[in-house]
């Protein structure tokens, strides 16, 4: 049963990236602009661009170069940059591992700061610390993270001299200490708000769970109010949560981009933004597909380990 659910929800997955596929390719070749001006420079005669243009496979009409493109994506050819030259595989493969510390980092922040905070509004609803809880998930919500970036930089970078004012990767192995201090600015903006919506779902969760028929036997029989929310309510309300922590995981994976772009962290958001900015649109098309894959495998993995805790999904 497990292994044709997991074959069905494979099949679903590839109408879902060929239209993905369809949009990203139809996206980028509609926005305004030539990117073969990039290549010949405005100075160019017609005469140069009309090669240029011929090189690149432009000058066929679109479902022709998107079946050309498709071909080579299968075969894991997401083509040349058109300002490095550099293979855009290449380019994504030296930001992936960046884009990961941060995400694993950022996730860490979210989870430790939204899971108790969650379940101390639970357990106190309708409390002033309730309403702590709600104001501070509101707040972690509302404020855009570009400027609580901004904000952080200030105070740690510039007024305190305590962190470096602008990011690079060093992972964590080589230099644990460098590490912390080049990540933990983007990784705590991002995982401010990730901490508020994993408390905001962790709390309305165990608020219905603690409402229910088992828990007020347990209650009735003595169990500690603690041992009832840790062991029994929250591994009940815990599913709701998993969906979001990996959409949120999923997300970040395929980089923060406005995030990364204030901390000038290189990760693959930041790779998106400056080939959108230099019209380098052959790399903004083979990351941005990556991006959809890796969310689609992160949400499939998701939905597996959702099965698994709760097997009335796989029955549906």
């Amino acid at each position: 049963m497990m292994y044709r659910y997991i074959a069905a929800r494979f099949v679903t997955m590839i109408p879902l990236l060929f239209l993905a596929s369809v949009g990203i390719f139809l996206m980028i070749h509609l926005v305004p602009g030539d990117p073969v001006v990039t290549v010949t420079g405005l100075d160019a005669s017609p005469e140069q661009m009309a090669r240029v243009r011929s090189e690149l496979g432009f000058d066929e009409p679109l479902p022709v170069q998107y079946i050309v493109w498709l071909g080579h994506v299968l075969t894991g050819d997401l083509g040349t940059s058109i300002v490095s030259q550099s293979p855009t595989t290449s380019l994504i493969a030296d930001r992936m591992p960046a884009t990961i510390q941060l995400t694993l980092a950022t996730m860490t922040i979210g989870l430790f700061a939204g899971i108790p905070l969650g379940l101390l509004a639970a357990s106190r609803e309708g409390s002033w610390l309730d309403k702590f809880v709600a104001g501070y998930t509101a707040v972690s919500l509302a404020v855009p993270t570009f400027w609580i970036g901004i904000l952080f930089i200030l105070f740690f970078g510039i007024t305190l001299g305590w962190l470096p004012t602008a990011s690079r990767y060093v992972p964590f192995w080589e230099d644990p200490f460098t590490a912390f201090q080049l990540t933990i600015g983007p990784a705590f903006t991002l995982g401010l708000f990730v901490s508020g919506i994993i408390a905001r779902f962790v709390r309305a969760s165990m608020v219905e769970v603690l409402g229910l028929d088992y828990i007020r036997t347990a209650r009735a029989k003595g169990v500690s109010e603690w041992k009832l929310i840790c062991k029994h309510a929250f591994r009940a309300a815990s599913l709701p949560t998993l969906t979001v922590v990996g959409i949120q995981f999923g997300t970040f994976l395929g980089g923060a981009l406005v995030t990364e772009s204030v901390f000038n962290y290189p990760g693959i958001g930041r790779l998106i933004l400056s080939s959108i900015l230099q019209r380098d649109f052959v790399v903004v098309q083979g990351a941005v597909l990556v991006v959809v894959v890796i969310f689609s495998l992160v949400n499939l993995a998701t939905d597996i380990l959702y099965s698994l805790l709760n097997p009335r999904i796989r029955s549906n």
